[in-house]
This record gives structure tokens, C-alpha cells and sequence, in this order.
């Protein structure tokens, strides 16, 4: 993949995430922290609701995910200068981002598999096809 191709990977996925649809937008997804952890709480005693949209966990998993791939890219990036070329520390926060990242994948997948199996539906086809069970009285928009 070259650098341009990266580029305008980068600005379209910003740009989705300011215009794309109502779901995908950060303003939809992104809550507070004190929301994100009253959100889990109530998952861990079993008595989350359900989000037709990105539910508070999933929206903060989403920012951590960007902020990761950024520094693991960033570190990258550094590692290719002549300023910081063989520098242990940069390998080592390289190499810590991008395990980071892994680690943080698989936490995310665990999510979508909870909130698929507590609340019945198939986030995974959902996110693939856009579209989830009617909303009912109790969830959230």
C-alpha cells in the first residue's frame, strides 16, 4: 500500500467518521467517561441496555482502537527516520503499541460477542449489512 493510498484512508475514515451516517459518526458513539462506566457496571451485574448504535463501551473501544493504531503507526513511521532509527526506546514503544493493539482487538471481539449473545442479535452481520432488530421501548437510540 503506498503512502498516498494510506493518506486517503486515513482522511476518509475521519471524514466518516464527521459525515458518514448517523450510526458511524463520533458525535453518535463517543460519551463521556462517567457514562462509559455506569455502561459497564451494568453489563457486569447483567443489566446493560441495548444500543441501537455504538453502545458507550464499544464507542470508548473505538477511540482507544484509533488512539492505538496511531501510536503504533506513528512509532513505525519513527523507527524509518534517521532521528530515531535503532533506538531501543522507540522499538520498544513500537513493539508495545502494536501488542497493545492485538490485545485490544481481541477485547473487542469479546464485546461484540457478549452484546450479541445478551441481547439476541448478530452485531457482526449488523455491522456488515447496516441494519439490526426494530428498536423496542427500552433501547437506546
Amino acid at each position: 500500500m503506498g503512502r498516498l493510498h494510506r493518506c486517503r484512508a486515513s482522511r476518509n475514515a475521519a471524514l466518516w467518521g464527521v459525515l458518514g451516517t448517523p450510526y458511524a459518526r463520533f458525535s453518535q458513539f463517543v460519551r463521556d467517561p462517567a457514562t462509559v462506566l455506569r455502561y459497564l457496571s451494568a453489563m457486569l451485574s447483567g443489566r446493560e441496555a441495548r444500543y441501537i448504535g455504538h453502545n458507550p463501551a464499544g464507542g470508548a473501544m473505538v477511540v482507544v482502537l484509533i488512539a492505538a493504531m496511531g501510536s503504533t503507526a506513528l512509532t513505525g513511521w519513527l523507527m524509518t527516520t534517521d532521528a530515531y532509527f535503532g533506538l531501543s526506546w522507540v522499538e520498544t514503544a513500537h513493539s508495545l503499541s502494536a501488542h497493545g493493539l492485538l490485545v485490544l482487538v481481541l477485547f473487542h471481539i469479546g464485546g461484540v460477542a457478549l452484546a450479541s449473545f445478551r441481547h439476541r442479535e448478530n452485531l457482526v452481520r449488523a455491522m456488515i449489512t447496516g441494519r439490526k432488530r426494530k428498536a423496542e421501548p427500552a433501547d437506546i437510540a
